[in-house]
């Protein structure tokens, strides 16, 4: 026995599936193990708990699966009981056999696999393109309770603060679409609407992880930017018996509570569930701004017969919030007025209020011959009602607060939306054999409908208000209901249709060369049409359609790993991704699809047995085909091209038993390559709100020997100067944040969170930064403590 197998260690790992556990176990233990997929397939074990060596750990798991486990050298090969003593030969391996995404209970700061990039589930090193994920452990370290907590953590996101809700950059272009379990749905990226219903991400108490996909996602998306995408894994059932819960307070009266409840449902464990419930409500360093949300998530898997997995879920989620519409104004110059960061100039009535629905289900089969095929449903209703107003000056001339200290109202405005979501797609992957090596394809068939319909209603207001004397309470909610004080009062109805196929393999040219190849075919189709019923404060029946856009576009993909060791390989990817637009041409025509093309080179390392991953890459992004406006034909033009180039480091994983380290540094340098505007000139910075240096750093060490309850962890984020459209500059600002857990017991754990650690005063990014609206504060100084209970 080797010294990893023979050191005991604190094992925790739940009931699963038995190749997860294997794998975890190895992972943990630091030794290698081989195991043929055709022999773990549907097979689980039990929950693994206790100081054990690697081989009691591994015989537990294996208990009553007919499996045993031998011994070659430093190596452990599970095999069949009645055919133990066959040479190494005679077993089928593969390098991912018992490889598992989920993050759940495993103390790690990485994933062993991810499906975002092709569908197919690669490790971070056979991925040939920039690929994070911020797991479990993680998530509850720093206590982070939002996605866009999550993503200002994640290597190369830029999260920018826009009309009351955040939207997400990657290599300064907007994420357009996100996924959940790999089936994408539709956010406010570059749209310029960002009041649509069906944006809010759900609750994080639901997500195993989060993938992020920096580069265009052309084999898995469409309609769509190429700067990445983000894909939430939601939790699944356990077999066994596990519960935990949590209550946390945090500054400004936050509270928060959530309770998990899995296990298996019969008594063979072929129906399994799992409920997760959230509720949470507090105020906010700005006066007069508060939530509350609370969401119910539960999941059911049923196995029908050995090799068949249904899953069926669901979603409800509401949310109520007093938004900051428009932030802080600016002196003369840009100069800070030293306003407090409490203050609050909007109405007291204004508000955010967010309804979702959803329901999934996915039906998986094995078969035999290694191949699997699942079909996933996924449909998605949200209604949300906005209404707000606020002090605020959109005037590019505005030069700052002047000595009486007014500051004019931008008008009252109201959205009430409705969305709707529903997609369906069917995977199917699997190996085969040619010329003598083993090789894996994917076939992935996409349907998808999306309605977004939305009613507008403005009523026109510019008194002005002493900004260092404002109440709340001073701004007199109108009669929505009331036509005649109406200027604007307008419906929208938007649709969007989808039929794709993305067909592709991974080919094992030699031990070292690995390449895959593919393409995605998309039959799409989008319109709408609009009713006005007031304009200009008059009575108006106009109604009218927008111009449908069909579109055919294949997109290729293509990417190589080569192999220079077992732990190092290199990679480098060429693909694309469209948007279809809507403007139109001089002969009436709708202009062709922008197209986002995607070129990236790296090298990428997986060491101390595959707990640590490093990778580095350079990239380079142009974007073709953007519509200008041609005043002589009165009609746009495909002609704007952007370009995006920079180069990304990142570490995740455990640098030592014990210790867990996500770190990524990112370069970004941006321009247009053809001038579209008065301030969009050729050679200028195309993303000005986006740093040119980005550092992100999660870590936490739980302590040895006899202080081993005791866990400390920190953090930071890191961002060079950035400006906005208005050139509003930001100056460059560090973030640090720190977390202590104390292990009351096997059963009960309390963490403390603090994040802005130094108390740093400073603005968030946003791309329309001007003197008189748009100036957000970073949240100060804020403290979490939080009390988790686990039964099993």
């Amino acid at each position: 026995m080797g010294a990893a197998q023979a050191q005991s260690r604190a094992f925790d790992i739940p009931s699963q599936a038995l190749d997860a556990t294997l794998a975890q176990i190895s992972r943990e233990a630091g030794m290698q193990l081989l195991l043929a997929p055709e022999l773990a397939r549907g097979l689980r074990a039990p929950a693994i708990r206790g100081e054990l060596d690697a081989d009691a750990a591994i015989a537990a798991a294996l208990q009553g699966s007919g499996l045993l486990a031998v011994h070659r050298g430093d190596t452990v090969v599970v095999q069949r009981a009645e055919d133990a003593g066959p040479s190494l030969a005679d077993v089928t391996v593969t390098d991912t056999a018992f490889a598992d995404a989920t993050t759940e209970r495993t103390n790690s700061y990485t994933a062993s696999v991810m499906s975002t990039t092709t569908g197919l589930q690669l490790t971070p090193r056979e991925t040939p393109q920039s690929v994070s994920v911020v797991t479990r452990k993680q998530i509850d370290d720093q206590d982070l309770s939002s996605m866009e907590a999550v993503l200002r953590q994640s290597t190369g996101i830029n999260v920018i603060r826009d009309s009351g809700r955040y939207r997400f950059q990657s290599r300064g272009f907007y994420i357009d679409q996100v996924e959940e379990d790999g089936v994408s749905s539709t956010v406010p990226g570059s749209s310029s609407n960002p009041y649509r219903s069906a944006d809010s991400m759900s609750e994080l108490e639901i997500y195993d992880h989060i993938e992020v996909l920096r580069g265009a996602a052309g084999l898995t998306q469409a309609n769509g930017e190429p700067g990445g995408t983000i894909n939430a894994v939601r939790k699944r059932p356990t077999s066994d018996f596990q519960a935990r819960g949590s209550f946390a307070l945090g500054s400004w009266s936050g509270k928060r509570a959530s309770v998990d409840v899995s296990g298996g449902l019969n008594a063979a464990k072929t129906l399994r569930g799992r409920l997760v419930a959230v509720a949470a409500d507090g105020d906010s360093f700005k006066n007069a701004v508060e939530y509350r949300r609370h969401a119910v998530y539960g999941v059911i898997d049923a196995d029908l017969g050995d090799a068949t997995v249904l899953t069926l879920g669901g979603l409800y989620q509401r949310s109520r919030e007093t938004p900051d519409l428009f932030g802080l104004p600016l002196g003369s110059g840009g100069a800070d007025l030293g306003l407090p960061r409490s203050g609050y100039l909007a109405a007291d009535w204004s508000k955010n209020d967010f309804t979702k629905h959803n329901l999934f289900a996915e039906l998986t089969h094995y078969f035999e011959n290694e191949w699997t095929l699942s079909t996933k449903f996924n449909a998605i209703d949200s209604d949300s009602q906005q209404q707000f107003a606020g002090l605020a000056s959109a005037s590019a001339a505005f030069a700052g607060v002047g000595g009486d200290g007014l500051l004019p109202m931008n008008n009252m405005q109201r959205y009430d939306n409705t969305g709707t979501q529903r997609s369906l797609q069917v995977n199917l992957h699997g190996p085969y054999q040619w010329l003598g090596r083993r090789h894996e394809m994917f076939l992935t068939a996409l349907l998808s409908r999306e309605r977004a319909d939305s009613r507008w209603r403005r009523h026109m207001d510019s008194t002005s208000y002493d900004v260092w004397t404002f109440d709340p309470a001073q701004i007199e909610q109108p009669d929505w209901s009331d036509a005649s004080i109406l200027q604007n009062d307008v419906s929208y109805r938007n649709r969007i249709d989808q039929r794709a196929v993305s067909l592709g393999t991974r080919l094992n040219a030699s031990d070292a060369l690995h390449l895959i190849v593919g393409g995605r075919y998309t039959r799409f189709k989008a319109g709408g049409d609009y009713q006005y019923q007031t304009w200009a404060g008059q009575p108006d029946s106009e109604y009218g359609r927008n111009a449908d856009v069909r579109k055919n576009r294949f997109v290729p993909y293509l990417g190589a790993t080569y192999d220079l060791t077992g732990q190092t390989s290199l990679y480098a990817s060429y693909t694309r991704i469209f948007k279809p637009q809507s403007n139109m041409d001089a002969d009436g025509k709708v202009l062709e699809p922008v197209i986002g093309t995607n070129y990236e080179l790296g090298v990428k390392s997986e060491l101390f047995d595959k707990r640590l991953n490093l990778s580095a890459a350079i990239f380079q992004i142009t974007q073709k085909n953007r519509a200008l406006y041609d005043s002589a034909s009165d009609a746009y033009v495909p002609q704007g091209k952007v370009r995006s180039r920079g180069y990304e480091l990142e570490a995740s994983g455990e640098l030592r038993p014990g210790w867990s380290l996500l770190t990524g540094y990112t370069f970004n340098n941006s321009k247009y390559l053809e001038t579209e505007g008065s301030r969009y000139t050729s050679g200028s910075n195309y993303s000005k709100h986006t740093p040119r240096h980005m550092l992100r750093l999660a870590t936490n060490y739980r302590l040895p020997g006899q202080w081993r309850r005791l866990s400390i962890g920190g953090g930071m984020r890191v961002q060079s100067e950035t400006s906005s459209l208005y050139d509003v500059r930001q100056g460059g600002y560090s973030i640090w944040q720190a977390n202590l857990q104390y292990e009351i017991s096997r059963h009960a754990r309390l963490n403390l969170a603090i994040d802005n650690l130094t108390d740093k005063r400073y603005y968030e990014n946003q791309r329309t930064r001007m003197n008189g609206i748009n100036n957000f504060y970073g949240t100060p100084r804020s403290v979490s403590l939080r009390l988790d209970w686990m039964l099993d």
